[in-house]
């Protein structure tokens, strides 16, 4: 039952019917192929026996003009009992005679119509032709003398039959071998087909199963399938990445929202115990609305991150790049001053991206803020944007604590903070966010050691000039 299953999953296979459709067509053109050949072979055949009756029949004409009838037809009986000559039969034929008449189809006449030639039995020849020869064929050449005779020519068709038959016989076997060929190579191109097709089925369940580190299987064949696997496997190590993006939020929800919530819970007991016109009650209102505000700013980055990761790029537009990071460097460097932090920046005129607008000044700003949360007290901001090539680099370099090497990848996840931020007011998801912002505009960013603090440095593709975005 194994087998039988097996053989109509083959069947059922495109390769196989592909496969087929192409044994039927090459064997059909094989097959025409061949029967022209065939064909061919018995034309020159019969073009060479009819040349031989031609010469034959000049020979037997040369000697009738040059003696007499008698002569002629001495000559005819001497040839027809002459052993090494039975291959052609020879006679003369009364033209009143009904006999050669009644069966002779001309199938091509000369242009002086004085000669003809056809295909007939030997009985239709002679009565002297013995019985077991009768029905076989014989090709006859008629020639109009200038008495009342026919004189013909016949030549015995057997060996050509028999060399015919077998070159029949030979084009039906090479058929034959053909399809069958072209049959068993579909066979085991779709068995083939089948066995890839089932080692991808077989991954596909184990990953529906929940193991989302299994990858579809390739080869270096560089085929279809080879691409194909790629693309998917592709795909699957994004969504591995997004599952297990999406169990490290969880569990970092979980743990960082655990306390401001038990401390609003608590606030909110405490409370119920206070007078409700006392200051401390209204005090405990408003750190109880300052938990909640985190909250909702912890939320709200969170889906602002959502939907940035998941943004459309069709949405981008131009964007002048020079114009916003110069009303940002007018912002900071007020706020810097009053973090007593000094501050400058530098911005090259026609620095152009194609982009969102507003996740581009929401990304920066969180950069220029962070820069200013973690600069020490009289330390040095600087904000430079420049065009190198074709991409523009923006670098903010501050004199901060900086960050280690080993965890320069590591703080655009979420949540995460370092030990030098655990003081700080924030949720862990700034540098998330600008990491989810610079992916959809396929810019990269890079950090580094300003010695001492920390250099990042932003590189966007220019926007094209002719792109239809700024039509």
């Amino acid at each position: 039952m194994n087998k039988i299953s097996n053989f109509r999953q083959l069947l059922n296979t495109t390769a196989f019917r592909l496969s087929l459709i192409y044994a039927l067509l090459f064997s059909m053109i094989a097959t025409i192929a061949l029967s022209l050949i065939y064909w061919v072979a018995a034309g020159q055949i019969k073009q060479q026996t009819d040349q031989r009756l031609r010469l034959e029949t000049d020979v037997l004409m040369n000697r009738y003009h040059t003696g007499r009838f008698d002569a002629l037809a001495q000559t005819i009986q001497r040839r027809n009992t002459d052993s090494s000559t039975t291959f052609f039969i020879y006679a003369l034929i009364d033209r009143r005679g009904r006999d050669i008449n009644k069966s002779f189809k001309p199938e091509y006449i000369t242009k002086d119509r004085r000669q003809a030639y056809t295909t007939m039995t030997l009985g239709a020849i002679s009565h002297m032709i013995p019985a077991k020869q009768k029905d076989s064929p014989a090709r006859v050449l008629l020639t109009l003398l200038p008495t009342k005779h026919l004189l013909m020519v016949g030549a015995d068709l057997n060996q050509q039959k028999r060399l015919l038959n077998k070159i029949f016989s030979v084009v039906v076997s090479a058929i034959a071998i053909i399809f069958t060929l072209a049959l068993l190579g579909g066979i085991l191109m779709g068995r083939s087909v089948l066995r890839r097709i089932d080692a991808v089925r077989k991954t596909a369940g184990e990953i529906i199963e929940g193991d989302l580190t299994q990858r579809m299987p390739s080869t270096r064949r560089n085929d279809e399938f080879d691409r194909l696997s790629l693309v998917l496997n592709r795909m699957l190590q994004r969504l591995e990445q997004s599952m297990q993006g999406m169990r490290e939020v969880t569990d970092n929800l979980a743990h960082d929202l655990r306390t401001p919530l038990n401390r609003l819970r608590n606030r909110l007991e405490l409370t119920l115990l206070k007078n409700p016109d006392t200051v401390d009650y209204q005090k405990s209102q408003q750190d109880a609305i300052e938990d909640v505000d985190t909250l909702i700013n912890t939320f709200n980055s969170l889906l602002n991150i959502a939907q940035t990761e998941s943004g459309a790029k069709g949405n981008l537009e131009k964007v002048d790049l020079s114009l916003l990071m110069n009303s940002l460097g007018e912002l900071y460097e007020v706020v810097a001053e009053e973090e007593n932090i000094s501050f400058s920046y530098h911005i090259e005129e026609d620095l152009t991206v194609r982009g969102n607008q507003q996740l581009l000044a929401q990304a920066f700003t969180n950069l220029i803020d962070n820069a200013v949360k973690y600069s020490s007290e009289k330390g040095h901001i600087d904000l430079k944007g420049s065009r190198h090539n074709n991409s523009i680099i923006i670098t903010i370099s501050d004199t901060g604590e900086g960050i280690p090497e080993d965890q320069r990848e590591h703080v655009f996840k979420r949540f995460v903070r370092l030990d030098n931020a655990r003081t700080s007011v924030g949720n862990g998801l700034g540098l998330s966010l600008v990491k989810a912002v610079m992916n959809q505009h396929e810019a990269e960013i890079v950090l580094g050691d300003n010695k001492p603090g920390l250099i990042v440095e932003v590189i966007l593709n220019i926007a094209e000039p002719n792109s239809k975005e700024q039509q």
